[in-house]
């Protein structure tokens, strides 16, 4: 009697239980790795809200108050308020340049934003909370061209930070240590 090549229905058996073993334990360690990650149990939230907030910093751009050469840019840094413009997606109303400010409020980090150049047509502000229960939001600001260090404030001028520094405390932001963004489109 010659044997056929190929596998025995016992030995097909045998390699899909195997590897429906190592599927669990792929899938487990992938949910190990999630949990690890937003360690507060908000799912993520938090760290999506930094990213998030970096991105806008990061393409913040230098738009002037109004046409003329010398105007002052629409960037405002206090310590407790930032407001700049960046551009927002459509969920926001229309997709385009938007002028947007973070500031504390009595549910935590607000967002507000107006569209920079408002249509009749469409929405032109709004407002949310991005992170609930904040206490306190601070922002300081790194000038590249002097020997200053980092400012509690942002004079109203020509130009814009280097770099902006985002600090928050309580609620889902409670063991955040700062975060840099640097601005790119200075």
């Amino acid at each position: 009697m010659s044997r056929r090549p190929g596998f025995t229905l016992l030995e097909m058996l045998v390699a899909m239980t195997l590897l429906a073993f190592i599927m669990v334990a792929g899938q487990q360690a992938i949910a190990l790795a999630a949990r690890a990650a937003a360690p507060r149990g908000d799912g993520g939230h938090g760290f999506l809200v930094r990213r998030q907030i970096a991105d806008w910093l990061e393409t913040a751009m230098p738009i002037r108050s109004d046409r003329r050469e010398r105007a002052p840019l629409i960037f405002t840094g206090e310590p407790q308020v930032l407001r700049f413009v960046t551009v927002l997606p459509e969920r926001f109303g229309k997709a385009g340049p938007h002028i947007v400010t973070f500031s504390r409020s009595d549910g935590g980090l607000r967002m507000s934003w107006q569209l920079l150049r408002p249509t009749a047509d469409v929405a032109a502000a709004g407002e949310r909370i991005l992170l609930e229960g904040v206490s306190r939001v601070g922002f300081r600001y790194w000038d590249a061209s002097d020997n200053l260090g980092w400012r509690d404030a942002w004079p109203v001028g020509l130009r814009m930070p280097s770099m902006v520094e985002l600090s928050l405390d309580g609620g889902a932001s409670a063991g955040w240590q700062p975060f840099r963004v640097v601005m790119r489109n200075r």
